[in-house]
């Protein structure tokens, strides 16, 4: 929790590689990281504290890492959130596993090489698919009111394969 300092993203990431169990075989949870650090260093306000909390737990042996994040968003980008926001609600609504999100994925990868008008931080929404393919239920993603302002809250929770 904090406001960003130069080298923090780079710590939280060496530090996040000793915590998530690693195998050659599965890298899921460690990739998850990679993707919700690279939010935080590439979407979050400038100057604006950040929340990044990473919680292991085992399920039936089985481990599984809960990744959480709360940043500002950057001035100017609220309408691009926000319709992204509605895009993803429509996605949580209308895939339930992911053998859909796969699909979905795919879908935007065409639909994103064919029209690659993005801004220059992304904002295809290609690295939230990513990510809720390989997580255990589809990620929470909103825009939540707090005392210094609208913040976007992100959740996912991604276990190693069996």
């Amino acid at each position: 929790d904090g406001i960003p300092q130069p080298g923090d993203f780079d710590r939280l990431l060496a530090r996040a590689e000793d915590i998530v169990v690693q195998r050659t075989t599965d890298r899921r949870p460690f990739r998850a990281v990679i993707e919700c650090l690279q939010n935080l260093e590439r979407h979050a306000k400038p100057g604006t504290p950040i929340c990044f909390h990473l919680e292991g737990i085992t399920v039936a042996g089985s481990p599984r890492f809960r990744i959480r994040t709360v940043n500002q968003i950057r001035d100017g980008e609220k309408p691009q959130v926000s319709l992204w926001l509605s895009r993803h609600a429509q996605w949580q609504r209308n895939f339930d596993g992911t053998e859909s999100l796969g699909l979905a994925w795919r879908e935007l990868l065409r639909g994103t090489l064919a029209h690659p008008s993005r801004t220059p931080r992304g904002g295809a929404g290609l690295g939230w698919l990513s990510l809720a393919r390989h997580a255990v239920k589809p990620p929470v993603i909103g825009l939540r009111q707090g005392n210094r302002g609208e913040r976007l809250f992100f959740s996912v929770e991604v276990a190693c394969a069996a």
